[in-house]
């Protein structure tokens, strides 16, 4: 039977029963064994004798005297402990000696006049301290690192035991907050502080995980505390304006803030989201409704600009914007179009009223309001709603409009700037429900232009049936289209009847023979025409039934003109008459059937 005992790391056994060879295997398992505890005791006396030395060089950093060891020494020292797998033991020990250190700071910050310069100061040499610590010890710390990771760096390590055993503290780490606080306050108020300390403090707390938990909630608590109470006295003594740049100036100065020394990832959003609640939102109605029209009538471009901005920060912020918007466009717009004094000048001018108010509201949609395309189509909601409050008369206006400016008369306007006028007013046209009405009226006016001539350009009437064939359709402007075909036939007409006469007349005869279904109606008068012109106008009948028979031409003077030339004798300054030769050139349009 065999026993076997373990001892120390090595095995006994019952020496009976067994040969040689085995009691040759048990020496040789004793041997090793009291290696194995020569070992030990080599671990704990090497430990035992290089503590001291590390304890001794780490109490002279916490107490700032000379460490009578190098650097080098003592890192030679870390690593002979930890080869001796004493690594544990090490740092536990190190770990009682920062705790005692740190427990000891506690009385200091407990003091009454710990001021934040103080803590800011001790903060600072703490961390050298430590940091030179670690420095030591590092051999040991990236040893833990690879094998025991339950435990903290030294680092972490010591952030722990500074917050936990002295800003944790009640009394500490109210009293750091408070003064914190006060500060902060101090410079809303527009007074001078010290941003490096205040940086400090923060950057303290936030190595020490303490930013959210103990002060961010806080602050943002003080903070709305503040912008309420301002915005209540503000808006009592400041007007809109004035108050809106002092809000974007409060925006600027948090942002400063941010980036000076609070921590902008995690405060930015809930800082800023405050103080847009308390200093607008709050007061978003009454500032629209005592600012915002006074704003739009000045064309204060600023200082729409900087209402757009900051509304766009508020929650439905723009969505009210828009809504004042409307009902000042609409207001606006019902005061252009409304006549109710029957004043024939402000219909006069009522298009050209709403084409520079359109131009104007554009305008600053763009360059004010971010070209945000919601307010576009609120423009155009609001012109479709009061423009068709007084039925009819803008679509009749609107046709005078564009008649006054494509009447040859008008030769101020350049092909370009007449074009862009005709799509403004096609904008205007297409709020207009009394499309018909307008038809009707430019038509009518168009028929005058053809008949008289009287067209600025013929490329600008053509590009002008083009733009509402394109709005309305083909149908709308068949008729049209009709009457430019009238005038260009008819003027092929008068010259082939020039070509075919034997001899040539005194009289330039031009006839225009029109359709009477695609022209406005006309009522029939009579005329007395000189002999020469009744001989004439046969004349051209005659010529006309021969390649149109059947057909009946009736001669509508009220839609002619004539152009006569005479002779005036001159007296010169010497006395010698002067005279001066004209022909006389009637030109006859007549009224006739197709």
């Amino acid at each position: 039977m065999e026993v076997n005992a373990s001892l120390n790391g090595y095995k006994k056994s019952n020496l009976s029963g067994f040969s040689e060879k085995t009691n040759v295997a048990a020496k040789r398992i004793s041997l090793k064994a009291l290696t194995s505890f020569n070992e030990a005791s080599h671990h704990i006396s090497v430990f035992e004798s290089v503590w001291p030395k590390l304890k001794r060089a780490t109490v002279a950093v916490f107490q700032n005297t000379p460490v009578e060891y190098t650097l080098e020494e003592l890192y030679r020292y870390v690593e002979d402990v930890c080869a001796q797998k004493m690594l544990i033991d090490l740092y536990s020990d190190l770990k009682l000696l920062m705790q005692d250190f740190v427990e000891g700071l506690l009385p200091i910050f407990i003091n009454d006049s710990m001021q934040l310069s103080s803590v800011a100061c001790y903060w600072e040499l703490y961390c050298k301290k430590m940091l030179l610590i670690r420095n030591i010890f590092l051999f040991m710390d990236r040893q833990l690192l690879i094998t025991n990771t339950q435990y903290l760096q030294l680092w972490d390590l010591a952030l722990n035991l500074f917050r936990e055993n002295v800003i944790n503290h009640e009394t500490v780490e109210k009293r750091i907050l408070k003064q914190l606080f006060e500060e902060i306050h101090r410079e809303r108020s527009g007074e001078s502080v010290d941003r490096n300390l205040l940086r400090s403090i923060i950057r303290m707390l936030i190595d020490l995980k303490l930013y959210q938990s103990v002060f961010l909630m806080e602050f943002i608590f003080q903070s709305q505390q503040f912008y309420a109470h301002e915005a209540d006295s503000l808006l009592r003594v400041m007007s809109v304006p004035e108050y809106l740049a002092h809000v974007d100036k409060r925006i600027a100065e948090e942002e400063e803030r941010l980036a000076s020394y609070l921590e902008p990832i995690s405060t930015r959003q809930i800082l800023i989201s405050t103080l847009v609640s308390e200093l607008l939102t709050r007061t978003l109605d009454h500032l629209l409704d005592t600012g915002l029209v006074g704003s739009l009538k000045a064309k204060e471009t600023g200082q729409l600009r900087l209402f757009y901005t900051l509304l766009s920060r508020v929650p439905n912020g723009i969505d009210k914007l828009r809504s004042h918007f409307r009902q000042y466009v609409i207001q606006v717009g019902r005061d252009l179009v409304e006549n109710r004094t029957q004043d024939p000048e402000k219909d006069r001018t009522m298009i050209q009223s709403l084409l520079n108010f359109r131009d104007y509201l554009s305008e600053l949609i763009v360059t004010c309001l971010a070209n945000d395309v919601s307010f576009t189509r609120v423009l155009q909601e609001a012109y479709e709603e009061f423009i068709n409050q007084r039925p009819n008369k803008p679509a009749e206006f609107l046709a005078k409009y564009l008649d006054s400016h494509l009447r040859s008369g008008n030769k101020a306007q350049t092909e370009e700037e007449l074009d862009k006028l005709m799509d403004k007013t096609m904008m205007l046209f297409r709020y207009i429900d009394g499309k018909d009405i307008f038809e009707a009226f430019y038509t009518k006016e168009l028929a005058k232009r053809l008949l008289l001539n009287k067209s600025a350009s013929v490329d600008a009437e053509k590009a002008m049936l083009s733009k509402l064939k394109q709005e309305c359709g083909p149908n709308y402007t068949r008729k049209m289209e009709t009457m430019f075909q009238d005038i260009e036939l008819s003027r092929q007409l008068s010259k082939n009847f020039r070509a075919s006469c034997p001899v040539v007349h005194a009289i330039e005869l031009s006839v225009i023979v029109i359709c009477p279904a695609s022209w406005p109606p006309y009522q029939q008068t009579t005329a007395t025409y000189p002999p020469e012109m009744v001989s004439l106008r046969e004349e051209f009948t005659r010529f006309y039934l021969t390649h149109h028979q059947g057909r009946k031409l009736i001669y509508e003077p009220s839609l002619g003109s004539c152009v006569v030339k005479a002779e005036f004798p001159t007296v010169s300054d010497s006395g010698v008459v002067v005279s001066h030769s004209s022909l006389y050139f009637p030109t006859v349009y007549p009224f006739g059937p197709c």
